[in-house]
């Protein structure tokens, strides 16, 4: 049996976890059974100032969701990243052939795939604008210069997340690998 404590968000209580004979359980409920995933998906997305991951196991059921909003170097991280290790040492044995998917999808890449497409087609209005002299004379070179700012960054953004680009897939045991990186390399400094 293996135990896991964390708080999911800043402003939610802490969730015990246990994995015990092949059950998932969350604060002394069951969560899910290993037998019963048929897909599973890690993702992890991160601003300057927010970051969040999570792990989806999805049953015939229903979808299951992981997730911490903590950066990495946090403890709670670093205990939602050894329930994701120790999830995919379970998958490897209960479903061996399975493959996790890596990154967002869904909805997730569809709404980024449009921003990029809404700043590309802001940054062609932009140029245009610049290049055609309807804006002062002085800006000029900015509006056009922005504008092709814009459009490279909105193409970066659509072929990032072209929504019909299939997902990376790492088996169970390349997945802990690949998590592994995220583990803190150092105990957490005591409170004194």
């Amino acid at each position: 049996m293996q135990g896991f404590e964390f708080k999911p968000a800043l402003l939610r209580g802490r969730d015990n976890w246990t994995i015990d004979s092949g059950m998932l359980t969350r604060n002394g409920e069951l969560y899910c059974s290993f037998a019963n995933v048929t897909d599973a998906r890690f993702a992890q997305m991160a601003t300057s100032r927010n970051h969040t991951a999570w792990l989806d196991l999805q049953t015939d059921r229903r979808r299951n969701r992981i997730a911490c909003n903590f950066p990495p170097a946090s403890r709670d991280y670093q205990a939602f990243n050894a329930l994701c290790l120790a999830v995919m040492e379970e998958l490897e044995t209960h479903k061996p052939g399975m493959r996790v998917a890596i990154g967002a999808g869904g909805g997730v890449r569809w709404s980024m795939f449009v921003l990029g497409v809404l700043t590309a087609v802001f940054g062609v209005f932009m140029a245009v604008m610049g290049l055609a002299g309807r804006v002062n004379d002085g800006t000029v070179m900015f509006s056009a210069g922005f504008g092709l700012g814009a459009i490279a960054l909105g193409a970066w953004f659509c072929w990032s997340f072209r929504p019909w680009a299939p997902p990376l897939t790492l088996s169970p045991s390349e997945t802990r690998g690949y998590l592994a990186r995220f583990s803190s390399k150092e105990e957490p400094a005591g409170a004194e």
